[in-house]
């Protein structure tokens, strides 16, 4: 079996506030975007490595070349995707999206994840919701309680068997700003039960500053994770 890991990096990241896309923001002298990159690297199945950039950022990119595959985003997160879909390898099996701003995924919980897919085709990490969720009106009032123990978040990585991706980008002609990721599309387009595993490690997606700070904090007692090319390459 032989995957690929599509590291989506294109987005702007508006919500954050900063000139720099958070995903290349450095903690310990590494751009966030590699963090994730490294550990798909470090797993056998995973043969190809792509990270979808913005197209400005391009000529950038040139210095990685050999250690994985770039190519430009588009407008929006779907079209970048399905940019990093089209060098996919032909040989590859399965294909796991990932937030490039997601840099504290654990190996462990990218591989049940995997496991997950091999066996029904379609899977996705999530997360349990901790607190008491309400459905309000669009005034703002209280309509009703929903019951948590039926929730999740929706995490990354979402890996699919690649002849199920190839498929639904093909149906899906138009990709709107109301899909917010690849499951979701899937459910809509080709009405395919999707299965969840639940994260076992913290799965951060660095959003504001603050999850900014707690990422930075964690990841400085993780550096033994990263191998010395990676370090010797953003010094």
């Amino acid at each position: 079996m032989k995957c690929a890991a599509i590291i989506v990096a294109a987005g702007s990241g508006n919500r954050f506030g900063s000139k720099i896309s958070k995903q290349f923001l450095k903690i310990d002298g590494i751009p966030i975007f590699l963090y994730s990159v490294n550990v798909f690297k470090s797993i056998k199945k995973f043969k190809q490595i792509i990270v979808v950039v913005p197209v400005k950022m391009v000529r950038i990119f040139k210095k990685y070349i050999g250690l994985f595959d770039y190519i430009a985003g588009g407008k929006e997160r779907l079209n970048s995707i399905k940019n990093g879909l089209s060098i996919v390898r032909k040989d590859i099996d399965f294909v796991a999206i990932h937030d490039a701003s997601r840099p504290l995924i654990s190996k462990i919980d990218v591989l049940n994840v995997l496991k997950e897919a091999k066996k029904t085709g379609a899977a996705i990490a999530v997360e349990k919701i901790e607190d008491t969720v309400k459905s309000i009106s669009n005034n703002g009032q209280v309509l009703k309680t929903l019951n948590r123990d039926f929730l999740r978040k929706a995490q990354t990585p979402q890996i699919f068997k690649f002849n199920i991706l190839k498929q639904v980008y093909s149906v899906a002609k138009t990709l709107k700003k109301c899909i917010t990721d690849d499951s979701q599309l899937i459910e809509k387009f080709l009405n395919l039960k999707i299965s969840t595993v639940e994260t076992r490690f913290l799965n951060l997606k660095i959003t504001t500053k603050k999850d900014f700070l707690l990422a930075k904090i964690i990841l400085k007692h993780k550096h033994s994770l990263f191998n010395k090319k990676f370090l010797e390459i953003t010094k």
